[in-house]
């Protein structure tokens, strides 16, 4: 289900040097919230995660937009929508990079207690699954399990996989 409006997400742990915010280019044309999961596609830019690809690689969690300039055109309200007329690039995300609790997919990609340490693979803007699911992209490692609160994910690239935090 395709996210309307910013989510609230919640820091895993305490953020720390490995966890500092980064700016990465954003496509044109795009709406994302601000909670949800940050997706950046094959040519490096931030692009909406209501559908990952295989190809697209993790950063951590859309906080802001920022940009030098930022063209007027730019929504920066719930969602930061980004026009097509925008080009490509001039407007940038900032990502909140770490760990963060997250929701879990259902059914056969529910994460339980006993996948802790187990490699996991974004399925939406706010939810992570146990199966690639034929194309998902690497989420992250699974930290901790909490009935209340979600799935406590290290969000980023893992041993064999590329880009993004480590």
């Amino acid at each position: 289900m395709a996210l309307s409006s910013d989510v609230k997400t919640v820091r895993y742990g305490s953020p720390g040097n490995s966890t500092q915010p980064v700016n990465k280019p954003a496509n044109s044309g795009i709406t994302v919230y601000r909670g949800s999961i940050a997706l950046c596609d094959s040519t490096g830019n931030v692009k909406n995660s209501s559908s990952p690809a295989s190809t697209d690689t993790c950063w951590g969690i859309i906080e802001d937009a920022w940009s030098g300039a930022m063209p007027s055109s730019v929504f920066n309200g719930p969602g930061i929508v980004i026009p097509a007329s925008t080009t490509n690039g001039v407007v940038s995300i900032e990502i909140e990079t770490g760990s963060f609790w997250l929701a879990s997919s259902t059914g056969a990609d529910a994460i339980t207690e006993a996948n802790v340490g187990a490699t996991v693979y974004v399925a939406d803007e706010t939810h992570v699954a146990l199966t690639t699911g034929g194309g998902r992209p690497v989420a992250g490692i699974v930290l901790a399990v909490d009935s209340s609160l979600g799935i406590a994910v290290k969000l980023g690239p893992v041993a064999g996989t590329t880009g993004g935090p480590s």
